[in-house]
């Protein structure tokens, strides 16, 4: 008789997922043992601790828009495994939590040894998950677990994407059960999944071309909606139709190629004045994918957008995200790509002629007036180095097609300002929860799931440190990321927000991250010398072993955000 455990690895089979990540301990031992026979079909990554896993899961959502499933012992999926899926709950990545109660059957109302059931005695683990889950059950039977997972699956793809979890109890993850016993009966998950997503309706997508079609200074935000939904031809496309300047929020960064032409660049207080400029100025706004949030919009700042002046479409698969912060002369539910398309199909319907090499001419003016992507600090030979310097050095050695992974803290702000990307879908950025370190087995993920793709991870010390057993995983698994620490031996981001005099908890010894790669054995290279740095950067690039980049950077270096 089949364990209930198979049938469940079975149905990730089904989905089309062939990665999990995880720690093995408690009664997912029983799934770990059905993976065994399944390795034909199921790649499992062993991480070395529950936080780094799901990591590693939230990035295979994000990159292939299936769940990135994570497995690991009950309580440490609330809290080791937390900063990645309240990541993925904020930041609209699928996920599959497959975790366990540890009740060692039956014993749940007496407290055993990590219990999570919420009993007395033990850790109210389900209802710790549904703070940061779109759905979460406790499955106490066979038919409940399989069901269970199939329909975790289906909330973690549908919609909004976001984590779904399953914790089973210990007597049903050791059970066996035959399939024709489950009820009710036990279809492919594909007849639960296989559904088209919320589309614009063809009135809404003629409304949106008359507001665009008629606004003298539009502007389009891309926010990471349209990574999710992969619209990236659509963006640039609509883009050139109507010579509309395209910004992204800080997630949606590379949501268009920021070598091209209409690309204004990043939002925000951390984005490029550019950007700014033609936002505030902009009398229509299109934002595809963002709820432009408080810390996009300069918290929500009416000096920066104001929705009296403006006229806001606003285009997102959450019905609640449209005229959330803002507004809204007019709201869309749908999937970006498929908005988009239609919106595109609507202009050129119209026929309407447009000037658009006068208002791209327009723009590069502008951008030459800003300094669009450059500044004089991007050629700094000061000691210790810029970030400025370190992020324009990326520019050059980062490829088109390689991917740029960052982390928390003030390297994701520098290199939201300052990194130029070459490809859309480029930059991936944590940034529900943001946490630090995040990049850091992030980026292995996206390394062993993306095979021959370059993954570069830039990072600061303090989220290295946290992390610093992902480079052993590296090695383990032969992936050659190049880690790049911007390391200032503080956690810049907090110290600037203390004065000069009263500065507490934030400063620190500098550590020797490539003596510790080289300890461990990838390939470790402190830099202390601006001119050392870009041919290390190229070198590492293309090494077939992981590579850690120290980099020493100033502990006086200041973020400056733009007001």
């Amino acid at each position: 008789m089949p364990k209930t455990t198979e049938i469940i690895i079975d149905i990730l089979v089904d989905a089309g997922i062939d990665h999990v990540f995880g720690m093995p301990g408690g009664a997912t031992l029983f799934l770990y043992d059905a993976l065994f026979d399944r390795q034909d079909k199921i790649r499992t990554i062993l991480a070395r601790h529950e936080g780094g896993a799901a990591c590693m899961a939230d990035m295979y959502g994000r990159l292939t828009g299936k769940p990135g499933v994570v497995i690991g012992q009950g309580a440490w999926m609330g809290s080791n495994a937390a900063v990645a899926v309240m990541e993925a709950y904020l930041a609209g990545s699928p996920m599959l939590v497959l975790g366990d109660v540890s009740d060692y059957g039956g014993l749940i109302q007496h407290g055993p040894f990590q219990c999570a059931g919420g009993e007395y005695g033990s850790i109210d683990l389900p209802n710790i998950m549904r703070s940061m889950t779109k759905y979460t059950t406790v499955a106490n039977s066979p038919a409940e677990y399989a069901h269970g997972v199939q329909l975790a699956i289906k909330h973690a793809v549908t919609g909004r994407p976001g984590p779904a979890c399953v914790l089973a109890r210990w007597d049903v993850a050791i059970s066996e059960t035959e399939l024709d016993s489950i009820n009710p009966k036990l279809f492919s998950i594909q007849g639960h999944i296989n559904v088209s997503p919320a589309c614009i309706s063809a009135a809404d997508a003629g409304k949106a071309a008359d507001l665009l079609l008629g606004a003298s200074d539009p502007v389009m935000i891309t926010g990471r909606g349209v990574h999710a939904s992969r619209a990236y031809t659509e963006v640039q496309e609509l883009a050139e139709l109507l010579g509309m300047p395209v910004a992204t929020s800080y997630m949606g960064k590379s949501g268009i190629a920021e070598t091209h032409d209409l690309a204004i660049g990043t939002m925000g207080n951390i984005g490029q004045r550019t950007a700014n400029e033609k936002i505030n100025s902009a009398d229509v706004i299109l934002a595809v994918g963002t709820c432009l949030s408080p810390e996009n919009t300069r918290m929500l700042s009416p000096d920066y957008i104001d929705a009296e002046r403006q006229k806001i479409i606003q285009i997102d698969i959450e019905p609640l995200n449209a005229g959330w912060n803002y507004p809204v002369a007019l709201g869309i539910a749908s999937d970006a790509k498929l908005a988009l398309r239609a919106v595109i199909d609507a202009v050129k319907k119209r026929g309407v002629k447009l000037d658009v090499k006068a208002r791209i001419e327009r723009l590069k003016k502008l951008k030459a007036e800003n300094d669009f992507f450059s500044s004089d600090s991007y050629h700094s030979d000061e000691e210790p180095i810029s970030p400025e310097r370190i992020v324009n050095d990326l520019n050059e050695a980062v490829g088109a097609d390689d991917l740029l992974v960052l982390d928390g803290g003030n390297n994701r702000m520098w290199c939201a300002k300052h990194f130029k990307s070459k490809k859309a879908g480029q930059v991936i950025a944590p940034g529900g929860a943001a946490g630090v370190g995040w990049s850091v087995p992030a980026s292995l993920g996206a390394q062993i799931i993306s095979g021959n793709r370059r993954v570069v991870c830039v990072c600061g010390d303090g989220g290295m440190m946290m992390m610093l057993y992902c480079l052993e995983m590296a090695k383990q698994y032969e992936a050659p990321i190049t880690y790049v620490v911007m390391n200032n031996a503080s956690l810049g981001n907090v110290k600037d927000f203390q004065s000069p005099e009263r500065r507490i908890a934030t400063e620190y010894d500098e550590a020797d991250f490539a003596a510790i790669g080289r300890a461990i054995g990838c390939k470790g290279l402190k830099i202390a010398h601006p001119n050392e740095l870009l041919p290390a950067l190229k070198a590492a690039i293309q090494s077939e072993r992981p590579a850690v980049i120290d980099v020493t950077t100033s502990k006086e270096a200041h973020f400056k955000l733009m007001m």
